[in-house]
């Protein structure tokens, strides 16, 4: 018969019923290290890792797909993916339209990366240029201070980018992000200033209609933490 079953579901009165699978469709977006990045032509990252051990947990492999940050959750509700694996940080805005898994990333603080050790605060970023993430926890934090030139960009390559060429001021994003740019760059070029009272968590987005798959994943989530596997790959991945 079929070895590779794609998923199939048709909806009565609402209700969503999916066929049993082999594989899990994992949507991501590979612009986000160390949560999910390209290195040597393939997909890598904590996430990745994350989403690769859930699918062990539940005897199913996994195939990502690589697409834009803002497309990843109206994929999951149009029932194109399974679930996303992407360092995706719960919202109120967000969980009207899917489910998140508890988080296992409880801590990462957005910090204000700069060339200028003058920016240091929110306060100091009024009147600059500054450039964060489209759709990322920078830009919801950053969109609601007045007074600062926002620019959103669409990948962390930009936004370091950005900050290098002095086209901005500062780039405000995750400081696992930056830890992650300092392995590749001379970290003496930069400064960066955590800001106080922000920090992001990490979950994994599954349809609101399927909550058997959150369940399972859930639960897988919950044997890796105790078994040690996710305090493995925190740190394999310097995010402890």
């Amino acid at each position: 018969m079929f070895k590779n079953l794609l998923i199939l579901f048709f909806c009565i009165n609402s209700v969503c019923v999916f066929s049993e699978q082999e594989h899990f469709l994992v949507g991501t977006n590979a612009e986000f290290p160390p949560f999910c990045y390209i290195e040597n032509n393939a997909i890598v990252g904590f996430d990745i890792d994350v989403a690769k051990e859930v699918g062990k947990k539940l005897n199913r492999s996994i195939q990502f797909k690589d697409i834009p940050f803002d497309a990843l959750i109206p994929d999951v509700v149009l029932g194109h993916l399974d679930f996303v694996a992407a360092g995706m940080s719960y919202t109120d805005e967000r969980v009207k339209r899917v489910a998140f898994t508890k988080s296992y990333i409880f801590k990462d603080p957005l910090v204000i990366l700069t060339i200028s050790k003058q920016i240091t605060s929110v306060d100091d970023l009024k009147g600059k240029n500054v450039v964060v993430i489209e759709g990322f926890t920078a830009d919801l934090f950053i969109s609601a201070i007045d007074g600062i030139h926002l620019t959103r960009l669409p990948t962390q390559a930009d936004g370091f980018m950005a900050l290098k060429s002095r086209r901005a001021d500062a780039f405000v994003t995750a400081k696992s992000t930056v830890n992650a740019f300092y392995d590749v760059q001379n970290a003496s070029n930069f400064h960066a200033s955590e800001l106080e009272g922000t920090g992001e968590t990490c979950a994994l987005v599954v349809p609101k209609n399927n909550p058997k798959l959150l369940m399972d994943i859930q639960k897988a989530l919950d044997e890796m933490e105790n078994d040690g596997t996710l305090m493995q790959l925190r740190i394999k991945w310097k995010l402890q």
